[in-house]
């Protein structure tokens, strides 16, 4: 990866020249220091051109004395002095502006003030000193790398960026994904400073938000019609707005610079409108919220990974190019959500971070907020949702799961159904060929929305809303012969989830069988003969696969993304994919025998199927490949007495990382079941016990 970064140069004056009225900001130099020690010593040994030689008499309030640098930052100061710096300067390897009888004269340029605590609080943000950050691989990539590369001069290509901002590019943060977030916001947000500081009005997490505290109805207040992103409590300086500069050289990307491709040349069946420049890895933009961008690298870097369906490059080019198209839009908060809460809960579960009393006031449920906002006016700003919404409302499902089943999800998955509805494929005679006529942004919609529906139905013990869509779009196997996989139209589900399409199918109708059983049961006019009947239906179904399965091939990932290296498992070989396959294919049959036997372990069809599932996941080297099979295992260790496979199953859960995602959720409903059975006996129904216990838990 070749990333563009500015050496350090200490800026050393005399004391004649310490009257300077200019802002430091015009001469900041780069303080991603390699060592604390290199640090120190460059510190020690640089003066400020905007410093007095005279010494104020110290005292302990930081707001009254201390030098300007940590009075300026409302921070308090030791004051203790080594060289012309004092030590928290040093610690933080930031600039000490010193000490003087009376504050400089570029001081009262409220402007200047601003952007130099904005540059201050960017480059601890880029050094990873801010509790709470995200600080992406390749920013301590950058970070570690030692002596100037070569840069490459580019101009800006701006995709919504307002009119009253402007973009120096002195000024101007330089990594970035190619992205222009395009709007004049205070860029270097951190959750401390929004929980604690009240530095931006009206932000969700700041003291004086009232933001969470509106009710639900609000969103839909016809007087939030027109969405501004940038209203008030985004903006910094109202006007032109003048960037701090990161001590970087300025590199703007410029589209029409680039060798010229093709107009439909495509990247794995998807088309691309942006093209990097053949050097880079990571083309670097200018970028007015150089927060947001990192939220939206780290996404990319640590983040998708954890779940199929959003690993897959099929999906992650489908997002990037979203957010390029609109870098304000719904799916970039949504994918920053994700981003901050990943973080977050990586670093509480590694003993780095305490846990967060106020998760409702922090930078996820923000960002959270943000996109949950976008969605709920879309319909009344545009007049209707498109795919770009429903990608957007499947991460903020995945925001839930994430987050430990902490959200709601019926809402926003609603918003995905909503839109299946509107743009009519239910109703189409062939809705098969209409999907395979969507952009691929909306086949995936499609897709995903098709996945998530049909497993929130195990949770919701309803069928899934469009069965009878999903029915004409699944009916034909995924295991169909078809050697001309090439010209597939639209992803298998295989692809996508790692199940099958015709096995993604029998679960949506176990569901509904198991629905239809509970309302006939309940009219008392349950037919047991009709009941076995369809139940063979669907199991002979399943049973028929041919002996070798056609997988379809991952496309390439953008090339402006990370590339993933040798080591990186994110999407499975054929053989992984082909186990998956199986296990997700008896998890069905076995999700089926307890809709026809209920919920009982000592039926010889449970248990076998139970001992079919333990010996396939056995297989399977544990992995992260583990979190695409939460529902096999789950299903699998509720419906055993045997010690053994609950300690296995149970254990497959716990050698993850149950800090992210619905793991511990999962391993609770597991053992909620075993209790109630091991204590009472009898039948105990593990869907129900979910919809008691684990709200808002979707076996993704």
């Amino acid at each position: 990866m070749t990333l563009s970064r500015r050496s350090s140069k200490s800026i050393s004056t005399s004391p004649a020249t310490s009257s300077s009225s200019l802002s430091p900001i015009s001469g900041s130099t780069s303080l991603m220091a390699g060592s604390s020690e290199t640090s120190s010593k460059n510190s020690s040994a640089r003066t400020s051109p905007n410093r007095n030689a005279i010494d104020l008499p110290r005292t302990q309030v930081a707001s009254k004395g201390g030098c300007w640098t940590c009075r300026l930052r409302r921070k308090k100061c030791d004051e203790q002095r080594e060289g012309d710096s004092c030590r928290t300067c040093i610690r933080l390897t930031i600039e000490c502006l010193g000490w003087g009888p009376k504050r400089p004269e570029w001081m009262r340029d409220k402007q200047a003030v601003e952007a130099y605590k904005a540059d201050i609080k960017a480059q601890l943000t880029r050094a990873g000193l801010i509790r709470g950050q995200p600080r992406s691989s390749m920013l301590q990539a950058q970070a570690a790398t030692a002596g100037p590369t070569r840069t490459r001069s580019m101009t800006t290509h701006r995709y919504s960026a307002p009119a009253t901002a402007t973009n120096s590019p002195s000024s101007s943060p330089s990594l970035g994904l190619g992205l222009d977030f395009g709007f004049s916001i205070n860029p270097y947000l951190d959750p401390h400073h929004l929980r604690h500081e009240g530095l931006l009005p009206g932000v969700p997490g700041a003291s004086n938000s009232h933001f969470h505290q509106l009710p639900s109805a609000s969103f839909s207040d016809p007087h939030l019609n027109d969405l501004d992103l940038n209203s008030s409590y985004f903006q910094s300086p109202p006007t032109t707005t003048t960037l701090p500069n990161l001590g970087q050289e300025s590199n703007e990307y410029d589209v029409s610079a680039i060798t010229h491709f093709p107009q439909h040349q495509q990247n794995g069946g998807f088309e691309f409108n942006v093209h990097p420049p053949p050097e880079l890895n990571f083309p670097v933009v200018s970028s007015q919220n150089s927060i947001q961008e990192n939220h939206v690298m780290y996404y990319f870097e640590n983040v998708r990974s954890a779940h199929f369906l959003f690993a897959v490059n099929t999906t992650t080019n489908v997002v990037y190019s979203l957010i390029v198209q609109e870098p304000q839009g719904a799916v970039t908060n949504a994918v920053c959500a994700l981003a901050s809460l990943h973080f977050t809960r990586k670093r509480v579960a590694e003993g780095l971070e305490a846990p967060d009393l106020n998760p409702d006031h922090s930078t996820a449920k923000y960002f959270y907020d943000e996109s949950y906002f976008q969605l709920a006016n879309a319909q009344q700003i545009r007049g209707h949702y498109n795919e770009s919404d429903v990608i957007a409302a499947l991460h903020l499902v995945y925001f839930s799961q994430m987050s430990g089943g902490s959200m709601d999800w019926m809402p926003v998955l609603s918003i995905a159904l909503d839109w299946l509805a509107q743009i009519g494929l239910p109703e189409k005679e062939d809705p098969k060929s209409v999907l395979s006529s969507l952009s691929p942004a909306a086949q995936i919609a499609v897709k995903g929305t098709m996945w998530m529906d049909i497993f929130a139905s195990l949770s919701l013990m309803r069928p899934p809303k469009h069965l009878l869509l999903y029915q004409r779009l699944l009916s034909h196997s995924a295991w169909s012969i078809d050697t001309n996989l090439t010209h597939s139209v639209s992803p298998q589900m295989e692809t996508l989830t790692g199940c099958p399409d015709d096995v993604m199918l029998a679960i949506a109708e176990i569901s509904a069988l198991a629905h239809w059983k509970s309302m006939e049961r309940i009219k008392g006019t349950l037919n047991y003969r009709d009941l076995i009947h369809r139940g063979d239906d669907i199991e002979q179904r399943l049973r028929q696969r041919p002996e070798t399965p056609i997988f379809e091939e991952d496309p390439p990932l953008h090339p402006n993304l990370l590339q993933p290296s040798i080591t990186d498992i994110i999407f499975p070989n054929q053989e992984v994919r082909k186990l998956l396959a199986s296990i997700f294919r008896a998890t069905a049959l076995l999700y089926l025998h307890t809709v026809l036997h209920d919920s009982n372990p000592g039926v010889s069809d449970i248990s076998a199927s139970v001992n079919g599932v333990v010996q396939l996941v056995h297989q399977l080297l544990p992995s992260n490949v583990d979190r695409v099979i939460v529902f096999p295992i789950c299903l699998a260790a509720c419906m055993t007495d045997d010690r053994m496979h609950r300690d296995f199953l149970k254990g497959r859960i716990q050698a993850q990382d149950e800090s992210i995602g619905n793991l511990m959720k999962t391993r609770l409903l597991m053992e909620a079941v075993w209790q109630k059975r091991d204590i009472q006996g009898g039948t105990v129904d593990w869907r129900e016990t979910m919809r008691d216990q684990a709200s808002n838990l979707i076996l993704l």
